[in-house]
């Protein structure tokens, strides 16, 4: 009873009780949507990352686990953060730069990046050095540019949640295209245990409806019908496989991002 009452004094423990409740009460609906043919219009792959059309094409929504190590349709930009030294792939930057400002404009703390991008070599190193806690090297989201580990002062590691900001990064960080890469509860779908200090960009809407519904970026991805078209809030997405793909005519604002499954994720919109 002691011991109970003491675990629920912590702030990370209790933090973890009412977000876990908070988010219950989401809602991220997805629907099923029918396009008429006549405007699904094939778009080759090749071309799309040759750039030769208007659809953006990046690795956002990539699954890199030890099941599906990085492979070669994966594409990284990676950029020097405002010249810290920190590299991270070129889309995770402005939104950093926004989930950051916002920390410190709620917190007063400043976040800071424990690890971030690393290449084989390394990656390679720290698993010889510790094969229980690094993943095998081409495993490690880290290597993608997208994922990063972050902390404040005083507050790092598993403790990061006993801060303010780590609170405010764990409920919010969404807003801004990130997820909770590995979270609570999840360890035997992830194979990792909860790092609450650990983010991993996917962009919006993707980043929002992984959180409201209380998902890993495996079941998310593996929950997207081939073939099916979805819409949630004014997005459109996609999953689809081949060399071509299906895209509505009348979609703005799309990015194909490879899942890392054999498989690619359209992101659009109707305006």
């Amino acid at each position: 009873m002691i011991i109970m009452i003491e675990l629920f004094h912590r702030p990370d423990v209790l933090f973890i009780v009412e977000n876990t409740w908070q988010q219950k009460s989401l809602s991220a609906e997805m629907k099923k949507v029918n396009f008429n043919k006549n405007i699904l219009k094939p778009v080759a792959v090749l071309d799309i990352k040759k750039g030769k059309t208007a659809v953006i094409y990046n690795s956002t929504l990539s699954l890199v686990n030890a099941e599906y190590p990085i492979g070669e349709e994966l594409v990284f930009k990676l950029v020097d953060y405002k010249d810290t030294g920190v590299l991270m792939d070129e889309s995770v930057v402005d939104n950093y730069a926004k989930l950051s400002a916002e920390v410190e404009k709620h917190t007063g703390d400043h976040l800071f990046v424990m690890s971030h991008y690393r290449n084989d070599q390394v990656q390679k190193a720290l698993y010889e050095q510790d094969k229980t806690k690094a993943a095998l090297p081409g495993a490690s989201e880290h290597q993608t540019g997208l994922a990063l580990d972050v902390y404040v002062s005083n507050y790092a590691g598993a403790g990061f949640l006993k801060s303010s900001a780590g609170q405010f990064v764990n409920k919010n960080c969404w807003k801004y295209g990130f997820i909770i890469r590995y979270p609570l509860f999840k360890k035997h779908i992830t194979g990792i245990r909860f790092e609450p200090w650990h983010i991993r960009y996917v962009g919006l809407p993707h980043s929002e409806i992984i959180y409201k519904k209380g998902l890993t970026l495996e079941e998310y991805i593996k929950g997207l019908e081939l073939g099916s078209y979805y819409k949630f809030k004014n997005y459109y997405i996609s999953r689809q496989q081949g060399e071509s793909l299906l895209i509505p005519s009348n979609f703005t604002g799309i990015v194909v991002s490879p899942d890392n499954t054999g498989c690619y994720i359209i992101t659009g919109r109707i305006t």
